[in-house]
């Protein structure tokens, strides 16, 4: 972020509990370098005594993107008769930045308005998997879900209780799982997620335990980039699908090419396809075979040793294990070492020559050696890599064996360089959620491991299955928690399996969804509720990735919730209720009430 940070309120329109809640109000904390004094979301609410009749005719409420890019892009509905009628994006900024939703985002209204949605609470009545499900009431679907709570934890522990990874809500106080099954005594624990699995298991054994793929410790942002460098490589990473939108990286992205080609530089995209970021460029397009970045960076690594051209010094000094010199006295000897891997005189015996990697990777030897001198010569040499190449069969060495490209050049924490992760993510995040409360269950498995825990968890050790807090688990896992995501089927590694496992209801003996129509997950639910869409309901949540400006949307409702959605908070209230813990899990306060004051601390 550029500048310092400006708070501003909205001219004429101090912040009342009244108007908060009640009027359609967008409060923003804008970077000032960014959009100077501008307000953000400036759309001011009117009182009702100052309303004129043709006012009330439409109305706008704010709120942002809620698909899982990052972006958060901004929303204007425009409503009338309580329903809405169409959408804009963002049109208060400036050419600096304007947090424009991609035609993804604009989507929303169709789904808002669906004919699909889901309106009513039901139960299974075919097999699990079927679809096959009738319509309940609220008061049964609620006394179901806490009775099968209740002789989960009773037989079992809460250990056997586990909340699948989802992204299907943004907002401050959109899903407040955690805090309402803390209260109960806890669940089994998540480490990981679905997007960065192996990249997230294995950085912290190259650059300390800190190191995350959401880092801005270690990593550089794009600005670095746009600033400094000379050279961008891209493995698998192409912001301008996967990270669109006015308020996202493809923002910084198109900054940098201009940057960088602008001093005569260049950018390398590596990628299986002619991706939306390479579009309309194609000296930068490198295509390669799927799975095989690794193949490519050990050649490219193979060039930087046979030229001599590692920085040694770096090497020698920061590093362990890049030769018989580094390793530790334990490892001394055995030929272990990575330049032995590379060079052909490690465990495997094989040289990783560009025509090595040429038949693997399908790319020319001549061209990876083009590419390894151009790496060699670049004063900032900016290496990045998206989380497409790490979502393999031995993805954990694909992300590091790009990561040692930077390394060996020994050009990390330099102007425009970067350390082979994906780009850097802002730090800032003006607001957080809902107090979640402390876990008492110590167990914690990796996010792709929960089927396993299904069919075999008591088998499931540290060493076995990456369980850590607890050397082995002392619970299958019975009750299965699944709030706004369709990650039981679409994201998981065997859909088969997931079926086969989950159609046994002898392994995992509940299934709760809460989602807003029939993903393939819901299918699977015992009991499965309708919830409200973001837009449905007050909400509040931080800016997305950029790094241009950080700010805070408030918004909503823009229309009411169809048939008998609710909102998550109210509904986990009221299982709250049934535990008598609902005094705790509110403290006395709405939905919109928490939403007030976490914006106002």
């Amino acid at each position: 972020m550029r500048g310092g940070i400006m708070v501003k309120e909205i001219e004429g329109h101090p912040v009342s509990r009244r108007n908060f809640v009640k009027g359609t109000f967008a409060g923003a904390v804008v970077g000032a370098g960014a959009l100077g004094g501008a307000s953000m979301f400036g759309c001011a609410p009117k009182s009702e005594e100052a309303a004129a009749p043709e006012a009330a005719e439409e109305t706008i409420a704010w709120s942002q993107c809620n698909v899982n890019c990052g972006g958060n892009c901004v929303f204007q509905w425009h409503v009338k008769d309580g329903k809405i009628q169409y959408m804009e994006s963002d049109n208060t900024g400036d050419i600096d930045l304007q947090a424009r939703a991609c035609l993804r985002g604009r989507s929303m209204r169709r789904w808002l308005n669906s004919p699909d949605r889901l309106l009513y609470p039901m139960k299974r009545v075919g097999k699990r998997g079927e679809g096959k499900f009738e319509q309940i009431s609220w008061d049964e679907a609620i006394q179901t879900i806490a009775d099968k709570l209740k002789y989960t934890i009773d037989t079992y522990g809460n250990d056997a209780i586990y909340v699948n990874y989802a992204t299907g809500m943004y907002s401050a106080t959109g899903n407040p799982s955690s805090r309402l099954l803390n209260l109960l005594g806890g669940y089994l624990k998540r480490s990981y997620d679905y997007s960065t699995n192996m990249i997230s298991a294995a950085l912290p054994f190259m650059y300390g335990e800190e190191c995350s793929p959401y880092d801005d410790v270690y990593a550089s942002s794009m600005t670095e980039a746009e600033a400094n460098s000379d050279l961008v490589v891209m493995f698998g990473n192409s912001p301008a699908e996967t990270r669109m939108g006015g308020a996202n990286i493809v923002w910084d992205f198109a900054r940098v090419r201009e940057a960088v080609q602008g001093r005569g530089g260049k950018i390398v995209n590596i990628d299986y396809r002619m991706n939306e970021s390479a579009s309309g460029h194609p000296e930068e397009w490198l295509p390669i075979r799927p799975g095989t970045d690794a193949a490519l960076a050990s050649a490219i690594a193979h060039e930087f040793i046979a030229n001599e051209q590692v920085d040694l010094d770096f090497l020698h000094t920061y590093c362990v294990g890049y030769d018989e010199e580094s390793m530790p006295e334990s490892a001394k000897g055995q030929n272990k070492s990575y330049k032995d891997y590379i060079m052909g005189t490690g465990y495997d015996m094989v040289e990783k020559t560009p025509e090595w990697a040429a038949p693997i990777t399908q790319i020319p030897a001549d061209t990876i050696r083009a590419l390894a001198a151009d790496l060699a010569a670049a004063e900032a040499p900016f290496v990045v890599q998206g989380w497409g190449p790490q979502r393999h069969t031995n993805g954990e060495d694909t992300c590091r064996a790009i990561c040692m490209i930077p390394v060996l050049l020994g050009k990390i924490g330099l102007p425009g360089t970067n350390t082979g992760q994906r780009e850097a993510e802002p730090s800032v995040s003006l607001v957080g959620g809902l107090p979640s409360g402390k876990n008492p269950v110590k167990a914690c498995i990796p996010c792709y491991e929960w089927l396993n825990a299904v069919d075999h968890g008591k088998e499931m050790t540290a060493t076995n299955a990456g369980i850590t807090g607890v050397d082995q688990l002392s619970n299958d896992i019975k009750f299965l928690w699944n709030y706004a995501g369709n990650c039981i089927t679409n994201q998981h590694g065997d859909i088969n399996k997931v079926h086969e496992v989950l159609s046994d209801e002898s392994k995992c003996e509940f299934i709760l969804v809460w989602d807003t129509v029939m993903t393939d997950s819901a299918k699977y639910a015992d009991i499965l509720l309708p919830d409200a869409m973001r837009s449905e309901q007050l909400n509040m949540k931080t800016n997305g990735y950029t790094e241009w400006y950080t700010g805070v949307c408030v918004g909503g409702p823009a229309q009411e919730a169809p048939g008998e959605c609710r909102t998550s908070y109210d509904v986990m209230a009221d299982i709250a209720d049934k535990f008598g813990v609902k005094d705790q899990f509110t403290e006395g306060k709405t939905q919109e009430q928490w939403i007030q004051e976490i914006y106002e601390a």
